[in-house]
């Protein structure tokens, strides 16, 4: 009997706001900015692809050119200066035949900007480095990650809990001020069913249409869904927006009017959405202070001015250690680039430990930042939707560790044969260390976001069971005018 009378307060109260102008409004520009945000991802993607093919056909380009200068070289049909002979491992290894460490777009990358448009999706591997971060010394604050530009995450972490709560502020405050509470009251359900039969029709009125006109706008614009991957994103979104309509029901729970619930919603908006997140960063920086690039890059310069002045010992200390690399004649007959890779080593080695401190800290203001995700369930749904695109600090840092592992090998392979004053023709240079990417597995993003989805559904289960107690523990005639 209970359950039919849920059945029936429900499609009462859906065919009421259908009914509204109020609703078609919110659906309608629903509709339109989520096409923008879709249209935003794709054209994010594809802008991505288009810098990825054009550093693979220069890389593909510059590497003919070179195979076919060092086959000349070889044969003796030219002469060309040594800052740029190819056969040079220090000039080969450097800009001349850099290859590109490559990011490429995720499968479901369309549904948040994310990192993407601040992080280089191509990287240059040569010996002086490689940089995935670009150069940038700190972690992104999740504020300007949820403020960035109009994507899918923005929408649905930033303007989908403004629908909630614009449809919601007055599940039961407009009935109590219209006098039509005590009607519906003298019907045989109760005020928990009313509330809960309010709260679920707009709950499924702004998920159902969020989560078709995504499914549309992205089978329409990419032609794809990545069916496991939006499974998950539409869990998210449903909790995300359970979790704002469970306030609402909560703070209706209290008996206020309506316009004290608009504010104290408008307030808890802010609060999850905006100080939270803005307050973790500033912790953040506090608790784990990252050192400056410009102390960084003054100790640099320091360090290679003392070490080019004992370059000559810097470089017999490494033949000492290193005696079967020792080219013919005397140290002081070695050539210019082999002293001057020498030095470079030295003082990557002298910074080694600022550099370690500095992505210490950097690590710990990530831990930080990821583990007061728990802190607000706007921090946990971005998270979770920037982990299912591919474009947050989980594959972010997968990248970067393998961007590292290849520099690492880069530099293996380049360093004896600099040493040894080595020269590479057409065949060395296929033995060249490639770059290949090892992306996470739907299995592993998986398990990323399971964490998020279930702090979204304890925190929208705590909303609704309090607001449920409340309403219960109040009893029918204390809502009744």
């Amino acid at each position: 009997m209970r359950g039919r009378g849920m059945l029936r307060m429900l499609r009462h109260e859906v065919g009421a706001l259908l009914s509204t102008r109020v609703v078609w409004f919110a659906g309608l520009a629903l509709l339109l900015l989520i096409g923008y945000a879709v249209h935003v991802g794709v054209r994010g993607v594809e802008g991505q692809r288009a810098q990825l093919e054009e550093a693979q056909a220069e890389e593909a380009e510059r590497y003919a050119s070179l195979r076919s200068q060092m086959e000349v070289i070889r044969n003796g049909e030219t002469s060309v200066s040594p800052f740029q002979d190819p056969t040079r491992p220090y000039i080969a290894g450097r800009a001349r035949g850099q290859r590109y460490a490559v990011l490429s777009p995720a499968s479901f990358q369309a549904t948040a900007v994310g990192q993407s448009d601040l992080i280089p999706p191509v990287v240059p591997v040569t010996l002086d480095g490689a940089d995935a971060r670009g150069g940038r010394e700190e972690i992104e604050n999740p504020l300007h990650l949820l403020t960035g530009p109009l994507d899918l995450a923005f929408l649905i972490s930033f303007l989908l809990p403004l629908l909630a709560i614009a449809l919601s502020f007055d599940l039961l405050s407009r009935e109590r001020e219209s006098g039509t509470l005590a009607l519906l009251l003298s019907q045989p359900i109760s005020v928990r069913t009313l509330v809960m039969a309010k709260g679920v029709a707009r709950w499924a009125i702004l998920f159902g249409l969020t989560v078709g006109a995504v499914a549309g706008g992205l089978l329409f614009m990419t032609g794809s869904l990545s069916p496991g991957r939006f499974v998950l994103w539409s869990g998210v979104v449903g909790l995300y927006l359970a979790f704002w309509v469970a306030l609402a029901a909560l703070v209706n729970a209290t008996g206020r009017s309506s316009a004290r619930n608009a504010v104290v919603l408008a307030f808890l908006w802010l609060f999850f959405v905006i100080l939270i997140p803005a307050g973790v960063q500033i912790t953040a920086g506090l608790l784990h202070p990252v050192p400056s690039r410009a102390e960084l890059v003054a100790q640099q310069r320091e360090e290679t001015r003392q070490v080019e002045e004992q370059a000559a010992a810097v470089l017999a200390q490494y033949y000492d250690d290193h005696p079967e690399l020792l080219p013919e004649g005397s140290v002081d007959a070695v050539d210019f680039q082999t002293r001057a890779f020498a030095v470079q080593e030295e003082v990557e080695r002298r910074l080694r430990p600022l550099r370690e401190r500095h992505r210490r800290r950097l690590e710990g203001q990530k831990t930080l930042v990821h583990g007061a995700r728990w802190l607000s369930p706007t921090l946990l749904t971005h998270d979770a939707l920037l982990t299912l695109a591919g474009t947050g600090d989980r594959r972010l840092a997968h990248f970067e560790t393998q961007v590292r592992s290849y520099q690492d090998e880069w530099h293996d392979f380049f360093a004896p044969l600099i040493y040894a004053d080595a020269r590479l023709g057409p065949t060395e240079l296929e033995e060249v260390p490639t770059w290949s990417f090892e992306d996470e597995t739907d299995r592993e993003v998986a398990l990323g976001v399971i964490p998020s989805l279930l702090g979204l559904l304890l925190l929208s289960g705590l909303g609704a069971g309090v607001a449920a107690g409340r309403l219960r523990n109040g009893g029918d005639r204390t809502w009744a005018p």
